[in-house]
């Protein structure tokens, strides 16, 4: 394969949307798929007089996304025009932090899939607005300046990725990063976070950088690899045939497969920036950015180890919890109600969320399902009223029905467990008496005789009957009428 002759030299720019409700330097809301240009204000579209002012909120997410990085915070907050002109660009100009980024010389640690890790080091990250979004359709092109302002930040990486497989890992864990952060829904298939990948090839052992290739706005982990993996066969081809690369910039196309050139680049573009005017620098008090940081919310990966040392759950159980907020959300509420944690992340990952992946269902919250009747159901189970399997009758109906309870499901159904030692005894007595012959067993095959007499105890009531209490009183009447024999 020629790849082996090759290393493979990648850097990621991640544009990732700040979760605040209004924008970065205006007063228009920030809100998701709504009318087109029905959330803007006049900042957001340039009129003259407009001044714009700072987020507060914006930039405390930016020191949480920076802090959570391990990166230098910078407590002199500037800002910066950068000047070109573009249809979804109304101001002709950007606000961004080019010469004074919020945070520099940053990194986080990738697995790999052989668990091994790896260092990414991360260069910058700054504070900047979004531009409108462009919607081509035939040979006209629409402008929605609904996005336009909306706070971002951009990360970017060094070049020392080295492969799709450490792309993915990093976005990965970039992504879950920002979600337990609260810092963004970092929604791909919304545009919350989007990925820009520079991608180049060398022969081993030559220091110096290949022709650089930009991919632009990858919206799925999927067209990450995807596009990494075409672009590096193509470099990797035109270096093979003798041919150069040329720096430019490309996109993915996901109905061919490819990748396909937007445009040449032949240098740099001078976006002519100069400090950005209308924004005075603000110096960031050092109390409150140690209070921002002290009270960060809790990662994914404190969680992941709580989850495991605290409530006993294994690896891929932690993982398959923390890979949904709300299941995770839906999760704590529960075991707040309930001291049976595996219970709670075994039902929650099997048939729960088999019940989501069949009805389409993103989250509990589509559902009827609530914290409380999923620990009642629980606890009704661990002490003895009901037992597992009945679980999977009455949990589909909590599922499907409003106002309904666990125990009004059990009385209407008549599915209690007999617990009642006496009852018990009584029922017990009555199946040894119909079979004296299995006594005769019991001594050389004990767990044989346990079993058959269980089994038609479970049959005669229909499953709801107490097995342990049961067990445990069959013990007992079996010694006691064998220690008579003797």
């Amino acid at each position: 394969m020629i790849f082996k002759n090759f290393e493979i030299v990648i850097g990621i720019e991640n544009h990732v949307e700040l979760k605040t409700k209004s924008k970065m330097f205006g007063y228009g809301p920030v809100v998701y798929g709504a009318e087109p240009n029905t959330k803007v204000s006049e900042v957001d579209m340039g009129y003259p007089g407009a001044l714009p002012s700072v987020n507060k909120k914006g930039v405390k997410l930016a020191i949480l996304a920076a802090n959570a990085l391990n990166m230098e915070i910078d407590a002199l907050l500037r800002f910066d025009r950068k000047n070109y002109y573009y249809p979804d660009l109304v101001k002709g100009y950007q606000i961004t932090q080019q010469f004074h980024p919020i945070g520099r010389n940053g990194e986080l640690t990738i697995t790999l899939s052989d668990n091994t890790k790896k260092n990414i080091t991360i260069e910058r990250m700054h504070i900047e607005e979004d531009t409108a979004k462009q919607i081509h359709k035939n040979d006209t092109t629409f402008i929605d300046y609904n996005r336009s302002g909306v706070g971002l930040i951009e990360i970017v990486t060094n070049p020392i990725i080295s492969s799709a497989e450490e792309a993915i890992a990093y976005v990965e864990k970039l992504r879950e990063i920002l979600l337990y952060l609260g810092v963004s829904d970092v929604k791909m298939n919304e545009g919350s976070l989007r990925c820009d990948v520079n991608i180049s090839v060398r022969p081993f052992g030559c220091n110096k950088l290949g022709t650089k290739v930009e991919i632009k706005n990858l919206n799925s982990l999927s067209n990450v690899k995807k596009a990494i993996d075409f672009e590096v066969e193509r470099q990797t081809k035109l270096y093979m045939a003798g041919k150069n690369v040329d720096m430019e910039t490309r996109r993915f196309d996901e109905t061919l497969q490819e990748t396909v050139s937007m445009r040449k680049k032949s240098n740099s573009v001078d976006y002519k920036y100069f400090r950005e005017p209308n924004i005075m620098p603000i110096r960031l008090d050092d109390n409150w950015i140690e209070y921002i940081i002290s009270n960060s919310p809790e990662t994914a990966d404190i969680k992941r180890y709580r989850y495991q040392k605290e409530y006993g759950l294994k690896f891929d159980e932690t993982n398959s919890i923390l890979q949904n907020m709300s299941i995770m959300s839906f999760f704590e509420q529960t075991i707040s109600l309930t001291t049976n944690y595996t219970k709670v992340a075994n039902l929650i990952i099997t048939d729960i969320q088999a019940y989501l992946n069949k009805n389409n269902f993103e989250t509990i919250s589509d559902t009827y399902l609530l914290p409380e009747n999923l620990a009642e159901l629980i606890n009704l189970v661990d002490d003895g009223l009901i037992s597992s399997k009945h679980i999977k009758t009455i949990l589909p109906i909590i599922l499907e029905s409003d106002s309904v309870t666990p125990k009004k499901i059990i009385e209407n159904l008549k599915i209690k467990l007999i617990s009642d030692p006496n009852e018990i005894k009584k029922m017990i007595m009555i199946v040894i008496n119909e079979n004296l012959d299995l006594l005769t067993q019991y001594d050389n095959r004990p767990e044989r005789v346990l079993k058959t007499i269980m089994g038609i105890l479970m049959k005669n009531t229909q499953g709801n009957i107490n097995p342990d209490i049961t067990q445990k009183i069959l013990v007992e009447q079996i010694n006691e009428i064998l220690e008579k024999q003797k």
